[in-house]
């Protein structure tokens, strides 16, 4: 699942752009950051989530957390390595 401080319609025209993506799409948007705030990478001084790659087993156990800056582009292999883990 993706999970974005965005609207619903900002997240359905991203994945719009893309063609579509294989995974749910979850707005965070109201109440504003709630989910972001339960994982620990909303950052109150800016009022944003920070960009960050949350795992989630299937049990909710958090397997890897990789929290960026909103510049830096996280690693797809890195990230792809940790999702075959959870098979």
């Amino acid at each position: 699942m993706g999970v974005s401080c965005d609207s619903v319609y900002t997240l359905k025209a991203w994945a719009d752009s893309l063609g579509g993506v294989e995974y749910p799409l979850c707005s965070d948007y109201w109440p504003h950051g709630k989910v972001s705030l339960a994982y620990g990478v909303f950052n109150e001084d800016v009022g944003r989530p920070e960009r960050a790659i949350i795992v989630v087993d299937a049990e909710g156990i958090c397997r890897y957390i990789d929290v960026h800056t909103l510049r830096e582009v996280p690693d797809e292999e890195e990230i792809a390595e940790e999702l075959k883990k959870l098979d």
